[in-house]
């Protein structure tokens, strides 16, 4: 029984750390118009997706956004 226990904990443990990102992206994009947007996510273009669809979101039909960075 005991050793269930731990054998539970223990794998308990290794699952916790594993399910923490050891790295992820953040990008930030700027329209033309002064809207801007950011995204995060594990693949860096994803995280640019992102950051473009927020500033669209906030960008009249003119406007054009544009990734200021990632890292």
């Amino acid at each position: 029984m005991h050793k269930t226990l731990a054998i539970a904990l223990i794998a308990l443990g290794i699952s916790a750390c594993a399910a923490a990102p050891a790295e992820a992206w953040y990008c930030q994009a700027s329209g033309t118009t002064g809207a801007s947007g950011w995204g995060t996510a594990w693949r860096m273009s994803v995280a640019s997706r992102i950051a473009l669809r927020q500033c669209a979101i906030r960008t009249p039909r003119w406007g054009r956004c544009y990734i200021d960075f990632c890292r």
